[in-house]
């Protein structure tokens, strides 16, 4: 069914039914549970609380069929390559036709598999991750940053290719902070700043991993190389933020990007 659909309408749609699986989730019975008992509905004589904990196992049930048919789900095309980690970023945007197509389709796909397995290793479950916003991410690199792309696909020297690489991770981190594909679904007030903060170093550790795959050329297993960016962000966080919160953005980040890239590489 989702074949049928645009492109657009289809990732569209694909957030939504993520975004219904998060709220059941969250009316689980076992994580009902552990919510504190409002004083008003300790003074009902109706036995809210039983009927909530009755819809919450209903729901637990749903999930718990929904996961089982997940885990039997066919998660690639028969006889296409799994891919752990992020490919190079040339990879990504390519000419025109169905090649410039699978480029884009391949970059929202990867970089959201990335952000849930950043998000898994932080221990992170309440966060949200919204495939629409690495479309409009992609679209919008691919209009500001066409001559570095063109740059990125011609041969260059190792030293003038760390500088374009780690010119274009910093532009792509600058555009995932701007469009916000990591979200908290319905933050505290005061969980707010925090909940940002977490998401920036998610976004900043998921451009790192893309500039090191660019780099390497032969692509990564994504644990391993998420690990890698996650400890290397986590250890420059005050400069990242920093340069985040600066006038020129891109300028301020991509000697800070090309210190880690030539680190890490």
């Amino acid at each position: 069914m989702l074949r049928e659909l645009s492109e657009d309408v289809r990732i569209r749609v694909k957030d939504g039914l993520r975004d219904l699986r998060t709220i059941v989730r969250q009316h689980r019975h076992d994580h009902v549970s552990g919510r504190p008992v409002p004083p008003a509905a300790k003074e009902q004589p109706f036995p809210i609380r039983g009927i909530e904990g009755l819809l919450g196992h209903a729901v637990s049930a749903f999930d718990d069929v929904m996961s089982l048919a997940e885990s039997l789900a066919p998660h690639k095309a028969p006889g296409a390559p799994l891919v752990s980690g992020p490919q190079p970023l040339q990879s990504y945007f390519r000419a025109t036709g169905d090649s410039a197509l699978h480029g884009e389709r391949a970059f929202r796909r990867d970089l959201y598999r990335l952000a849930k397995l950043v998000l898994e290793q932080k221990s992170l479950n309440d966060f949200r991750i919204r495939e629409t916003d690495f479309a409009a991410v992609h679209g919008a690199l691919e209009k500001r940053d066409a001559v570095l792309i063109a740059r990125l696909h011609a041969e260059t020297g190792r030293d003038e290719r760390v500088a374009l690489v780690a010119a274009l991770s910093a532009s792509l981190f600058v555009e995932l902070v701007r469009q916000e594909p990591i979200k908290l679904p319905a933050p505290e007030p005061d969980a707010i700043d925090a909940g940002h903060t977490i998401a920036i170093n998610c976004l900043a550790a998921i451009a790192i991993a893309c500039g090191l795959a660019t780099l390497d050329m032969e692509g990564a297993a994504g644990p391993e190389l998420m690990e890698i960016a996650v400890l290397a962000v986590d250890a420059r966080a005050d400069r990242i933020h920093a340069a985040l919160n600066s006038g020129d953005r891109v300028k301020q980040l991509t000697p800070l990007f090309a210190s880690l890239l030539t680190h890490l590489n």
